[in-house]
């Protein structure tokens, strides 16, 4: 089995990654009480009847809510109700060798359709579905020491009461 030489570096991060011994005490402390480690979750908000058929004003929204929590989209597919935004390193800033990023995914579930009618937008908007991936590292000398992936349970929460808010069911 041969290695080509540009496949090194990965070989080396993952090693270094496997060798580390990962546990929730190796977190920093300021995100202890907000960092679950693991797989992010997705939270689902019903819309409110009256926004059900307002697909523009729905989207808008959503966008805008994110906008306004201090993150900027990286990708956004209008047409399938899906955004990004780019991973934010300013939500908690820690001290030393260690980094902290949190990045916001939108997705909107659209309303079944009728036989014979196009699925998505034009069936109105079901649900808004939130996801807040994190991600921690500790480096030392350009060598990953610890690093955790999971979700940022205060920013899904506060984005998903301020979403409710003003799309949810009340």
């Amino acid at each position: 089995m041969s290695v080509r030489s540009s496949s090194i570096p990965l070989v080396c991060l993952l090693l270094t990654l496997a060798a580390s011994t990962l546990c929730a005490s190796d977190i920093p402390g300021p995100l202890k009480s907000r960092f679950v480690t693991g797989d992010p979750v997705w939270k689902e908000i019903p819309v409110r009847d009256d926004l059900r058929g307002q697909y523009e004003k729905c989207w808008q929204t959503a966008i805008s809510t994110i906008l306004e929590n201090n993150f900027d989209i990286a990708t956004m597919d209008k047409d399938s109700g899906y955004a990004r935004t780019t991973w934010n390193t300013g939500v908690v800033t820690l001290g030393g060798d260690w980094s902290y990023r949190v990045q916001i995914s939108v997705k909107f579930v659209f309303l079944p359709t009728g036989a014979g009618s196009q699925a998505g937008a034009a069936g109105g908007v079901d649900k808004v579905r939130l996801q807040a991936a994190g991600e921690i590292a500790d480096t030392k000398k350009g060598r990953v020491k610890h690093f955790f992936r999971g979700y940022d349970q205060v920013v899904l929460e506060n984005l998903f009461q301020d979403i409710q808010s003003k799309l949810g069911t009340r």
